[in-house]
């Protein structure tokens, strides 16, 4: 029997509404929430290509929970706790964002969060996406039309209003090919002295979805505030809102010194190697919540979880808007837990 349930999608931070078609308790397909107010009933193919890698690579439970936190917790208790890192970010949801942080400072863990350099901001200077489609001129950094197709189509609906838009890269991409003015830079390090030269209006929008390092982004930042104009940050994971907001993530330098400095890695529905060059993982034992087969492979100990759509949670967007999403199978013989199950048990027989 096909059932239709509405959802959020976990692929990027733009918070779209999709609809997950199930039969027999296993996705079939999706399509797009027609009524949604962030994408209006349309879907990009990086939502489809995720989908597709959990309907292919659904991780499965291998050995029962007992035995798996039993190795667990002798690990763990053979270590100094200074010397355990549990690595996150905002591919969790954020009531399993919430447990692992009451959790790590419980056990006086180290908690390590990666976010690709952007941090905190104030609300006052954020843009929504209703003031990206009124904007009169929009900058762009990185490609955002090939990265985050649906924040693309509200700075469309912007030039159709005659906005004024300025790509900056360090190549010529889609976002460029679709803007009225494409400044491409010999490194990405030139983006400030770039982004200052530029005419700005009062209704002038900085979007942008790759910045070379902390510091830039908050050169950035500060321009914003002394130019009275409005940024729009577009993050990786579906809660990297949160994440910015609850801790304070990691620089690459910060994150690769703290794990050599680690005993065991505690890797939550998370995959270093997309990141980081270096291996971190040689001589430690590694611990690892999985969704999917293809996340981490190399672990000591691997724990499959439930994937968002087989739970109830909430992601928070770009905006800041919170929404909250149920679970869609609804299948009573699942026998995978949730992340925060997983560390309620773990926090007990510790």
């Amino acid at each position: 029997m096909l059932k239709i349930e509405h959802t959020i999608c976990p692929t990027c931070s733009v918070g779209c509404g999709l609809n997950i078609i199930s039969k027999n308790d296993t996705i079939v397909g999706i399509n797009a929430y027609k009524n949604h107010e962030i994408n209006e009933g349309r879907n990009c193919n990086n939502c489809t290509d995720t989908i597709e890698l959990f309907k292919n690579n659904k991780e499965e439970l291998s050995e029962d929970y007992e035995t798996i936190l039993n190795k667990v917790t002798d690990l763990l208790n053979s270590a100094d706790k200074s010397r355990i890192t549990v690595i996150c970010s905002g591919r969790l949801n954020n009531e399993d964002l919430d447990k692992i942080i009451s959790f790590t400072n419980n056990q006086k863990y180290n908690l390590i969060t990666y976010e690709y350099n952007f941090s905190k901001i104030d609300s006052d200077i954020l843009a929504s996406y209703e003031e990206v489609e009124k904007a009169d001129k929009i900058i762009t950094i990185g490609d955002i039309y090939r990265n985050n197709p649906l924040i693309a189509r509200r700075i469309i609906h912007a030039k159709e209003n005659g906005c004024y838009t300025i790509n900056i890269n360090n190549h010529k991409n889609l976002t460029a090919y679709n803007s009225d003015e494409f400044i491409n830079l010999d490194a990405f390090s030139e983006v400030m002295d770039t982004v200052k030269s530029q005419d700005l209006t009062d209704n002038t929008i900085i979007v942008v979805n790759k910045v070379s390092s902390n510091k830039q982004y908050q050169e950035l930042v500060d321009f914003v505030k002394e130019n009275n104009i409005k940024i729009l940050p577009v993050l990786n994971h579906p809660n990297s809102f949160s994440v910015l907001e609850k801790t304070t993530p990691s620089t690459i330098h910060d994150l690769v010194e703290k794990c050599n400095n680690s005993d065991i890695l505690i890797l939550v529905d998370e995959n270093p190697a997309e990141y980081v060059d270096k291996e971190i993982g040689a001589d430690k034992k590694i611990i690892s919540f999985n969704t999917t087969k293809k996340l981490f492979q190399d672990s000591d100990v691997n724990i499959p979880v439930r994937a968002w759509y087989e739970q109830e949670g909430s992601f928070t967007n770009n905006e800041g808007k919170t929404q909250e999403f149920i679970d869609t199978i609804q299948d009573d013989t699942n026998e995978l837990k949730t992340i925060r199950m997983v560390f309620d048990e773990l926090e007990n027989a510790l």
